[in-house]
C-alpha cells in the first residue's frame, strides 16, 4: 500500500497509523472498542473541495484508508462506523479539514481504486 501511495502524484503525504494514537471509537455487542485505521493520507484536491471545512490542511482531503484482507467479525462494524458516523461528524465540525474514508480490497489495484474514489468525491 505504501508503495502505491508513494507513486501517486495526488498524495501530498501519508502515514501508517502505527503507534500514533489515532483511533475511531465504535461499539461491538454493546462493548466500547477502538478502531485503528491502516493509513491516513493527505490528498491534493482540485478547487471544488479546496478550502472546504476550514482549519489546518484545508485545500487537501484527509483520506482514511483501510486495507481489507481477511474478513474478521468486527471489520464491517469498524468500517461502517468510520464511514457513516465518524466521517460525517468530523466534517460537520469543520475545524479539522475535510475527511473521507475508503476501504481498499485489492492492494495491487489501490491506485485505481483511490483515483476512482477521488473522482466521485469531486
Amino acid at each position: 500500500m505504501a508503495s502505491a501511495l508513494e507513486e501517486m502524484d495526488e498524495v501530498k503525504s501519508y502515514v501508517k497509523n502505527t503507534n500514533l494514537g489515532f483511533t475511531i471509537p465504535y461499539l461491538l455487542n454493546g462493548e466500547e472498542k477502538n478502531y485503528y485505521p491502516d493509513f491516513i493520507v493527505q490528498v491534493k484536491t482540485p478547487s471544488p473541495l479546496a478550502g472546504e471545512g476550514g482549519g489546518e490542511g484545508s485545500g487537501n482531503l484527509n483520506l482514511i484508508i483501510e486495507v481489507t484482507g481477511e474478513q474478521k467479525k468486527d471489520k464491517a462494524t469498524k468500517v461502517s462506523t468510520a464511514r457513516t458516523l465518524w466521517i460525517p461528524a468530523i466534517n460537520n465540525h469543520g475545524g479539522f479539514g475535510r475527511w473521507a474514508f475508503i476501504e481498499i480490497t485489492d492492494p495491487w489495484n489501490a491506485k485505481n481504486e483511490i483515483r476512482e474514489f477521488l473522482l466521485k468525491a469531486e
